[in-house]
């Protein structure tokens, strides 16, 4: 069982999975008859259950967290915004109701559910409920990184050990990365891994059939971000850039202007040594 910290109450933390679960579910309901639009193209679409999902955890949340600020993907941050990030110990938390639209509606089950805490602009908490599974990962730095499927025992992730970063290098990308950098899946040493959600990647190297997360292309934005990151740092996976071995979270900014890499040790060193070199960046 987790263990509870002055961050979050073990009843905080069971309030935040189950409410991720609930809104997880009911996406699921409303798959086959959503109204699907396009936002800024083809790859870019919202449909009704985003925006129903959205509205739940955001009342939600805002009621159970009522000291803490809450954003949504499909909400604009209110102005009171700047004064938050003004306040010692600012806690925000970063919501994306459907992570993997288009796997949602392709029905491909490559979506989830995210919830990210930020404390002081660092990723301290995420939890990461994909529907098709039922399977619930939560966790962060100080509480370890859990998984639970449906309503059976959760059971917590070892930390991650040094182990060989050698080919073949299970890699994960997003559509726009495979469109910018196709010749990445087509190095000699890299075999490459189907992915949706950010959350659900994590969730792949954590269950050991990825080696590692990149996002080249740079504006991913923080609600991608908070809930896996917190998973990943819990779970000692490396987690930075292709210059630095951390990640930031600029708030009020609400992307991450820089390459995106998460995975097992040694993937920080691989990526750097095999794309940097290579990259057009």
């Amino acid at each position: 069982m987790m263990t509870s910290t002055p961050l979050l109450s073990e009843s905080e933390i069971d309030f935040v999975c189950d409410l991720a679960k609930r809104a997880g579910d009911l996406a699921a309901s409303m798959r086959e008859t959503v109204d699907i639009r396009q936002k800024s193209g083809p790859h870019d679409l919202i449909t009704d259950a985003d925006l129903a999902l959205s509205e739940l955890i955001l009342k939600e949340m805002g009621e159970r967290f009522p000291g803490d600020f809450v954003i949504s993907e499909e909400a604009q941050p209110s102005e009171r915004l700047q004064e938050h990030l003004k306040q010692e110990n600012h806690r925000t938390w970063l919501i994306d109701p459907i992570d993997g639209t288009d796997n949602y509606v392709q029905g491909d089950g490559q979506y989830s559910v995210m919830i990210g805490l930020l404390m002081n602009g660092e990723a301290h908490f995420g939890c990461i409920y994909g529907p098709a599974t039922k399977a619930t990962y939560y966790g962060g730095p100080a509480f370890g990184s859990w998984k639970r499927v449906a309503d059976s025992q959760a059971t917590q992730y070892k930390e991650e050990t040094e182990r060989s970063f050698a080919p073949p290098v299970r890699i994960m990308m997003g559509w726009r990365d495979s469109q910018t950098y196709p010749w990445v899946k087509k190095l000699k040493e890299v075999q490459s891994i189907s992915s949706g959600s950010v959350g659900l990647r994590v969730a792949k190297i954590l269950e050991d059939e990825a080696d590692l997360y990149v996002h080249l292309s740079g504006k991913l934005k923080l609600w991608d971000t908070a809930g896996p990151v917190a998973l990943a740092l819990a779970s000692g996976l490396e987690v930075g850039t292709l210059e630095c071995d951390t990640l930031n979270f600029p708030l009020p900014e609400i992307k991450h202007s820089c390459p995106v890499i998460i995975g097992r040790k040694g993937a920080l060193t691989w990526s750097r040594k095999t794309l940097s070199q290579t990259s057009p960046l």
